[in-house]
C-alpha cells in the first residue's frame, strides 16, 4: 500500500509515477487455494455450492474455453486501467462481450487476496478478463473503450487510486492478438501528448509472460461490483482524447 507521503507525492506530480516492484523473490508467496472457485464456491469452500455467475449477462465468470460450445471463436483478452470495479462496468454491455471478470495479473504471488494487492508486494494489476466474439466486436473496439475512459500516461496511479495495482497494462493471449494490442497503442500515443497529457505508460505483453503468467479471479465481491452497488466509487470516465480503430 502507498505511504502517506507516496500518495500525496503521486497526487501532486506531473506525469507518470512509479511504485517499487517487489519481484519474484520478494512478492508474497500467497495461499494454496484460490479466492474464487468459478466451479463450485470460493476458497477452502471448493467443490460445493453452485456455480458461480455473471451478476448482469448470467454467464461464466471463467475464461474463453467456457464460452466455446455457444462460441467456438471466443476470445479473452486482459484490461487493466485503474479500480476495477470502473473498468468492468464499460465492457459488460458491449455487444458482442460474453462474459468479463475482474482479477489480479502481472505478478508473482498465487492466489492473492485484495489485501495482499492492496498491500504492493504482489505486483499484480487490478484487471478485468473480456470475453468476447471477435465476430462481432474486434481487439481495436475493446481497447478503444479503454483508452478512451483512462489515462494512460499516469503510471503507478489513476484518478485517487496510486499504487502499482492501479497500472494501465494490456495482456495478450497470444502473438497475434498481441501484435495487434501494440499497434493500437503506438498509433493512438501521440494523440495522448498532443492532448497534453504526456506519454503513455500502457504496460502490454502477452498474458503468459506477465510475471506468473497467471490471471486469479478476484473475490465474488468485487465482481460486477457496481451493479451490485450502483452508487459505489468509480473514477472511469471519458478522458477528451479520441482514439479512432479507422487509423489502425
Amino acid at each position: 500500500m502507498a505511504s502517506l507521503m507516496d500518495r500525496f507525492a503521486a497526487l501532486n506530480s506531473k506525469g507518470p509515477w512509479r511504485a517499487p516492484r517487489m519481484g519474484k523473490e520478494k512478492a508474497l508467496k500467497g495461499g494454496r487455494h484460490p479466492v474464487l472457485d468459478v466451479t463450485a464456491g470460493s476458497g477452502s469452500a471448493a467443490g460445493s455450492g453452485s456455480p458461480v455467475a455473471h451478476a448482469v449477462l448470467g454467464t461464466p465468470l471463467g475464461g474463453a474455453e467456457q464460452f466455446r460450445e455457444s462460441c467456438p471463436d471466443a476470445q479473452e483478452l486482459i484490461l487493466g486501467a485503474g479500480c476495477f470495479w470502473g473498468v468492468e462496468r464499460l465492457y459488460w454491455s458491449i455487444d458482442g462481450v460474453l462474459g468479463t471478470s475482474v482479477g489480479y495479473a502481472g505478478g508473482w504471488t498465487a492466489n492473492p487476496t485484495y489485501r495482499e494487492v492492496c498491500t504492493g508486494r504482489t505486483d499484480h494489476a487490478e484487471v478485468v478478463r473480456v470475453v468476447f466474439n471477435p465476430a462481432t466486436v474486434s481487439v481495436e473496439e475493446l481497447l478503444q473503450v479503454m483508452f478512451e475512459n483512462h489515462d494512460p500516461t499516469l503510471g503507478d496511479r489513476q484518478g485517487n487510486d496510486v499504487g502499482s495495482q492501479y497500472r494501465s497494462c494490456v495482456f495478450a493471449s497470444d502473438d497475434a492478438q498481441l501484435a495487434r494490442v501494440e499497434a493500437a497503442v503506438q498509433a493512438w500515443a501521440p494523440r495522448f501528448v498532443k492532448a497534453g497529457l504526456g506519454e503513455v505508460t500502457t504496460e502490454t505483453s502477452l498474458m503468459s509472460t506477465a510475471g506468473d503468467g497467471h490471471y486469479y479471479l478476484a473475490e465474488i465481491e468485487h465482481q460486477q461490483y457496481l451493479h451490485k452497488n450502483p452508487g459505489g466509487y468509480c473514477n472511469h470516465g471519458p478522458n477528451g482524447v479520441s482514439c479512432p480503430t479507422g487509423v489502425l
